[in-house]
């Protein structure tokens, strides 16, 4: 099976899944469907994460199955979870709130435009 994109290809913004549908008795869902927490890690990274669970998190047993030693394992362990964290704190409403409030300071301020100000907000 195929991995659904999750950036568009021409402007690499976030694409939506707008149709679900079943193979078995064609019935379809339409609507706006996120990719869920792990659509950013590269295929090795989803990999690493399934090895992982399957191992239950012991990095001895990783390091026998990846072939790699410990520190090797961590550091890999360590860039994924702060992959996943960074995408927990975008996805966040809170964060983002936050950041719309510091854009706001920075127009009063004067240091972005309200055009500019306001394409960062349409970003968020």
């Amino acid at each position: 099976m195929k991995r659904a994109l999750s950036h568009c290809p021409v402007c690499n913004n976030t694409l939506m899944i707008s149709r679900l549908s079943c193979s078995e008795c064609n019935t379809a869902i339409e609507g706006e469907f996120g990719h869920g927490l792990f659509s950013d890690l590269t295929d090795e990274e989803r990999r690493f994460v399934e090895l992982f669970v399957v191992s239950r998190g012991n990095i001895k047993e990783m390091e026998k199955r990846l072939g790699v030693s410990y520190p090797t394992v961590r550091n890999r362990l360590d860039a994924i979870i702060e992959k996943l964290n960074r995408k927990l704190r975008k996805d966040d409403p809170e964060t983002r709130r936050l950041r719309r409030l510091e854009i706001i300071e920075s127009i009063k301020r004067g240091d972005l435009t309200p055009d500019e100000g306001a394409a960062l907000i349409e970003e968020l």
